[in-house]
Protein backbone atom coordinates (compact mmCIF):
# COMPACT_ATOMS: atom_id res chain seq x y z
CA UNK A 1 0.00 0.00 0.00
CA UNK A 2 2.88 2.34 0.77
CA UNK A 3 4.39 1.72 -2.66
CA UNK A 4 1.12 2.66 -4.37
CA UNK A 5 0.92 5.84 -2.29
CA UNK A 6 4.52 6.73 -3.23
CA UNK A 7 3.83 6.13 -6.91
CA UNK A 8 0.67 8.26 -6.71
CA UNK A 9 2.58 11.04 -4.92
CA UNK A 10 5.37 10.93 -7.53
CA UNK A 11 2.79 11.09 -10.33
CA UNK A 12 1.10 14.03 -8.60
CA UNK A 13 4.45 15.83 -8.32
CA UNK A 14 5.14 15.28 -12.02
CA UNK A 15 1.69 16.59 -12.97
CA UNK A 16 2.15 19.62 -10.69
CA UNK A 17 5.59 20.32 -12.22
CA UNK A 18 4.17 20.15 -15.76
CA UNK A 19 1.24 22.40 -14.77
CA UNK A 20 3.65 24.93 -13.28
CA UNK A 21 5.72 24.98 -16.49
CA UNK A 22 2.55 25.47 -18.56
CA UNK A 23 1.42 28.28 -16.26
CA UNK A 24 4.81 30.01 -16.70
CA UNK A 25 4.55 29.76 -20.48
CA UNK A 26 1.02 31.17 -20.37
CA UNK A 27 2.20 34.04 -18.13
CA UNK A 28 4.90 34.93 -20.68
CA UNK A 29 2.38 34.93 -23.52
CA UNK A 30 0.04 37.12 -21.47
CA UNK A 31 2.83 39.63 -20.77
CA UNK A 32 3.77 39.81 -24.48
CA UNK A 33 0.13 40.30 -25.46
CA UNK A 34 -0.28 43.00 -22.82
CA UNK A 35 2.84 44.83 -24.06
CA UNK A 36 1.53 44.65 -27.63
CA UNK A 37 -1.84 46.04 -26.58
CA UNK A 38 -0.15 48.87 -24.69
CA UNK A 39 1.88 49.74 -27.79
CA UNK A 40 -1.20 49.65 -30.03
CA UNK A 41 -3.09 51.87 -27.58
CA UNK A 42 -0.27 54.41 -27.70
CA UNK A 43 -0.39 54.41 -31.49
CA UNK A 44 -4.17 54.86 -31.43
CA UNK A 45 -3.90 57.83 -29.07
CA UNK A 46 -1.29 59.40 -31.37
CA UNK A 47 -3.48 58.83 -34.42
CA UNK A 48 -6.51 60.27 -32.60
CA UNK A 49 -4.55 63.43 -31.77
CA UNK A 50 -3.46 63.79 -35.40
CA UNK A 51 -7.03 63.23 -36.58
CA UNK A 52 -8.41 65.82 -34.14
CA UNK A 53 -5.80 68.32 -35.32
CA UNK A 54 -6.65 67.62 -38.96
CA UNK A 55 -10.38 68.00 -38.31
CA UNK A 56 -9.81 71.31 -36.53
CA UNK A 57 -7.63 72.58 -39.37
CA UNK A 58 -10.16 71.46 -41.97
CA UNK A 59 -13.07 73.14 -40.16
CA UNK A 60 -11.05 76.34 -39.87
CA UNK A 61 -10.19 76.27 -43.57
CA UNK A 62 -13.81 75.60 -44.56
CA UNK A 63 -15.02 78.57 -42.51
CA UNK A 64 -12.28 80.74 -43.97
CA UNK A 65 -13.16 79.73 -47.55
CA UNK A 66 -16.85 80.34 -46.90
CA UNK A 67 -15.96 83.88 -45.84
CA UNK A 68 -17.33 83.36 -42.36
CA UNK A 69 -15.98 85.18 -39.38
CA UNK A 70 -13.99 82.57 -37.56
CA UNK A 71 -14.50 83.96 -34.07
CA UNK A 72 -17.64 85.58 -32.74
CA UNK A 73 -17.87 87.52 -29.45
CA UNK A 74 -20.91 85.41 -28.48
CA UNK A 75 -19.02 82.11 -28.68
CA UNK A 76 -17.87 80.52 -25.46
CA UNK A 77 -14.24 80.10 -24.53
CA UNK A 78 -14.68 76.33 -25.07
CA UNK A 79 -16.03 76.89 -28.58
CA UNK A 80 -13.15 79.24 -29.38
CA UNK A 81 -10.65 76.64 -28.17
CA UNK A 82 -12.18 74.11 -30.55
CA UNK A 83 -11.56 76.47 -33.49
CA UNK A 84 -7.80 76.74 -32.97
CA UNK A 85 -5.43 75.07 -30.49
CA UNK A 86 -3.51 78.31 -29.79
CA UNK A 87 -6.54 80.30 -28.63
CA UNK A 88 -5.41 79.86 -25.02
CA UNK A 89 -2.10 81.55 -25.89
CA UNK A 90 -3.94 84.57 -27.30
CA UNK A 91 -6.29 84.71 -24.31
CA UNK A 92 -3.29 84.47 -22.00
CA UNK A 93 -1.63 87.41 -23.78
CA UNK A 94 -4.72 89.43 -22.81
CA UNK A 95 -4.47 88.10 -19.23
CA UNK A 96 -7.60 85.99 -19.59
CA UNK A 97 -7.13 82.70 -17.83
CA UNK A 98 -3.44 83.21 -17.22
CA UNK A 99 -3.59 83.72 -13.47
CA UNK A 100 -5.89 83.15 -10.52
CA UNK A 101 -7.16 86.76 -10.67
CA UNK A 102 -8.27 86.37 -14.29
CA UNK A 103 -9.57 82.82 -14.30
CA UNK A 104 -12.18 82.51 -17.00
CA UNK A 105 -14.55 79.62 -17.36
CA UNK A 106 -15.02 77.56 -20.51
CA UNK A 107 -18.69 78.58 -20.47
CA UNK A 108 -17.92 82.32 -20.43
CA UNK A 109 -18.42 84.06 -23.75
CA UNK A 110 -15.58 86.04 -25.28
CA UNK A 111 -17.73 89.16 -24.97
CA UNK A 112 -18.53 88.47 -21.32
CA UNK A 113 -14.89 87.81 -20.43
CA UNK A 114 -13.89 91.10 -22.09
CA UNK A 115 -16.54 93.01 -20.14
CA UNK A 116 -15.75 91.32 -16.84
CA UNK A 117 -11.99 91.75 -17.03
CA UNK A 118 -11.82 95.09 -18.86
CA UNK A 119 -10.26 93.76 -22.05
CA UNK A 120 -10.63 95.66 -25.33
CA UNK A 121 -12.99 93.34 -27.20
CA UNK A 122 -12.05 94.68 -30.66
CA UNK A 123 -8.35 94.06 -29.98
CA UNK A 124 -9.04 90.53 -28.71
CA UNK A 125 -11.24 89.69 -31.70
CA UNK A 126 -8.61 91.10 -34.09
CA UNK A 127 -5.92 88.99 -32.41
CA UNK A 128 -8.08 85.86 -32.66
CA UNK A 129 -8.85 86.53 -36.32
CA UNK A 130 -5.12 87.05 -36.97
CA UNK A 131 -4.52 83.69 -35.36
CA UNK A 132 -7.16 82.11 -37.57
CA UNK A 133 -5.63 83.75 -40.64
CA UNK A 134 -2.39 81.97 -39.84
CA UNK A 135 -0.33 84.83 -38.47
CA UNK A 136 2.56 83.36 -36.51
CA UNK A 137 2.30 84.20 -32.85
CA UNK A 138 -1.28 85.41 -33.09
CA UNK A 139 -1.86 89.04 -32.17
CA UNK A 140 1.74 90.16 -32.15
CA UNK A 141 2.43 89.25 -35.77
CA UNK A 142 1.32 90.66 -39.08
CA UNK A 143 0.59 94.17 -37.84
CA UNK A 144 -2.46 93.04 -35.92
CA UNK A 145 -3.38 94.86 -32.76
CA UNK A 146 -1.09 94.05 -29.89
CA UNK A 147 -2.52 93.00 -26.55
CA UNK A 148 -0.18 95.47 -24.85
CA UNK A 149 -2.38 98.19 -23.45
CA UNK A 150 -5.51 96.41 -24.63
CA UNK A 151 -6.70 95.80 -21.09
CA UNK A 152 -8.74 98.68 -19.78
CA UNK A 153 -9.25 99.34 -16.11
CA UNK A 154 -11.54 96.74 -14.59
CA UNK A 155 -15.16 97.42 -15.29
CA UNK A 156 -17.49 97.66 -12.38
CA UNK A 157 -20.34 95.24 -12.94
CA UNK A 158 -23.51 95.83 -11.03
CA UNK A 159 -26.68 93.79 -11.08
Amino acid sequence: MTVVALIAAAAALIVAFLALQRAGALQERLERASASLFEVRGQLVELQEKLDEHITTTRLELRRRAGETIFDPRMTIAEAMQVHPKVLDVLGSFHLGGCSNCAVSDVDTLEGACQTYGVDQKALMAALEALAAGAAGGAAAGGSPSPQGAKAPNVKVSF
